[in-house]
């Protein structure tokens, strides 16, 4: 069973209110399944996990990616810029 530590960018890290988290998944568990679990963690949560960019250790993933112990996953919220 991995464990995966998951860093919490912008609104995301407010709503849950910690900047990192640890959560532990079943064996071949992946980002998608991760994002669930953290749903149903902290469901304030759930109306932005689709929305989330995904990086296991610094490099973009989808969200079949398969998840090993010790990970650390990044969820990157969406950015809107211009002036």
């Amino acid at each position: 069973m991995p464990t995966v530590n998951v860093r919490l960018f912008a609104g995301l890290r407010e709503m849950i209110g910690e900047r990192e988290i640890r959560v532990s998944l079943a064996d071949g568990a992946t980002v998608s399944d991760l994002q669930t679990r953290i749903g149903e963690d902290h469901p304030i949560v759930r109306p932005f996990l689709r929305t989330l960019v995904c990086a296991v250790d610094e490099e973009y993933v989808p969200g079949g990616h398969v998840l090993k112990e010790g990970d650390l996953v990044a969820l990157i919220p969406p950015v809107s810029g211009g002036r």
